[in-house]
């Protein structure tokens, strides 16, 4: 766990907070204008961060965040061109989520049905969702190595910072 910086007790939820300066407030995003280390944890949810000219953005997003609008709400905090990077989450290749609240929640376009299975594509998602100025990684927390994951049955979390340094 980091020990410097702003944590957020993370909820599945929309709620994105601005320029905190407590940790472990209740919250999955943060928008600053000031400097600071940001914090935001996942295992096999998305961290997306938002990179503006004198702001930055970065939420947890799962599968209920990501249905609810976080990632647009956080959008809409910028004025202008926004570059958005979507760090390493639990991909379409072994992100198993049933047929039933996939149709109901994102629709038919974003599973793939294998072995009479369903898988979400939450990269699909975001870009339908947020444009096509997004970056992803290409990696999958359930099966790449190095990574925590929930559904891969490996411990802890993957902590990503955001950090605003000083401006002259």
């Amino acid at each position: 766990m980091p020990k410097e910086g702003i944590r957020l007790q993370q909820k599945h939820e929309t709620k994105i907070l601005k320029n905190p300066q407590h940790n472990n407030l209740a919250a999955d995003g943060i928008f600053a204008t000031k400097a600071g280390r940001y914090w935001i944890k996942t295992a096999d949810c998305t961290c997306v961060a938002f990179v503006g000219a004198k702001s930055a953005g970065i939420v947890h997003a799962g599968w209920r965040g990501i249905a609810s609008g976080i990632c647009q709400k956080m959008q809409g905090f910028f004025n202008g061109e926004v570059d958005i990077h979507v760090f390493p989450f639990a991909k379409e290749c072994c992100y198993e989520f049933g047929k039933k609240q996939g149709m109901e929640h994102f629709g038919k376009p974003f599973l793939i049905n294998r072995d009479n299975k369903s898988f979400l594509n939450m990269g699909k998602i975001l870009r339908s969702q947020l444009g096509e100025n997004i970056s992803f990684n290409q990696e999958c927390t359930i099966c790449s190595t190095g990574f925590a994951s929930k559904r891969g049955y490996k411990k802890g979390f993957n902590w990503i910072k955001m950090e605003i340094s000083e401006s002259e």
